[in-house]
């Protein structure tokens, strides 16, 4: 999957959804735009409730994220969305490798760092994490005795970068996937001006936010700031020993400027603050 994704054919209410099995990809057109699989537990495979959507009434995204990451020791709270000027991440799927340092948090970090615009950092993320990636998965799969397809194949580690592209807000997502013999192929899928084809992603658990969505049509003139969050509470609720509270929810403008919600597990440490950085609406 390695050329961009052209999503010009969907407009904001037709949407077309990206699910995987674990033994192999398949396409199915449904009503939802997915990116991602249900990721199951397991020491170092994390499963995440990550929602990012374009308002364009409003010129405005939103992302919410869970909190919790999966460790041998247990489950703790780390913070899922990374803030740096001009750069602004989410990320799910594989948090840390202990075994070979494997730690996305710290190359989507290295990847904002990098110069040029949104989609230059975004590609640079795919450069810089695609070989420690790919250890870490033979790692994992070394160490699961030949057990991949219950831990890490077919299930993405994904991020999304957020915020300005050639002057307007914009979504773009970058993934890396292990097949079950460990072969890596990259994701790229992104919502952009002038189209907007997609009115955002859901990555990681989403089976409940798919059901609201079919029950609720007209799901998408709801109010985006309320509808992020509760997407991922559902799915915390639902899948309280895979994804945990608190939530962090941010909102960037059409002038790129960040604005919290609710930090959650996001304290100015871990989100690393910008000078376009407010609290609230």
């Amino acid at each position: 999957m390695n050329a961009m994704k052209n999503c010009s054919t969907y407009s904001r209410y037709e949407h077309s959804t990206e699910d995987r099995t674990i033994a192999r990809l398949r396409r199915v057109m449904i009503a939802v735009p997915l990116v991602g699989s249900l990721l199951v537990a397991c020491a170092r495979v994390e499963a995440t409730s990550l929602v990012a959507l374009v308002d364009r009434s409003n010129n405005r995204l939103v992302i919410a994220a869970d909190c919790r990451v999966n460790r041998d020791s247990g489950s703790v709270s780390k913070c899922k969305i990374i803030v740096e000027p001009d750069c602004v991440a989410a990320i799910a799927g594989l948090y840390e490798e202990e075994a070979t340092g494997f730690h996305l948090r710290q190359l989507v970090h290295a990847a904002c760092q990098e110069a040029g615009n949104l989609r230059n950092k975004a590609e640079a993320f795919l450069r810089i994490s695609r070989k420690p990636y790919e250890q870490a998965v033979r790692s994992i799969r070394d160490g699961r005795l030949g057990k991949p397809a219950q831990t890490i194949a077919n299930k993405p580690t994904e991020v999304v970068f957020a915020g300005i592209q050639d002057g307007h807000i914009a979504l773009l997502v970058r993934g890396l996937v292990a097949d079950s013999v460990g072969n890596i192929s990259v994701e790229r899928f992104e919502s952009t001006a002038p189209s907007y084809a997609r009115t955002g992603f859901f990555l990681g658990l989403n089976g409940h936010i798919r059901a609201y969505m079919k029950a609720h049509p007209n799901w998408a003139k709801e109010d985006d700031l309320k509808l992020a969050y509760q997407f991922v509470e559902m799915e915390v609720e639902a899948h309280p020993d895979l994804a945990g509270l608190p939530i962090s929810e941010l909102q960037i403008d059409e002038e790129g400027y960040v604005h919290w919600l609710d930090k959650g597990a996001c304290d100015t440490t871990e989100s690393g603050g910008t000078t376009h950085e407010t609290i609230g609406n």
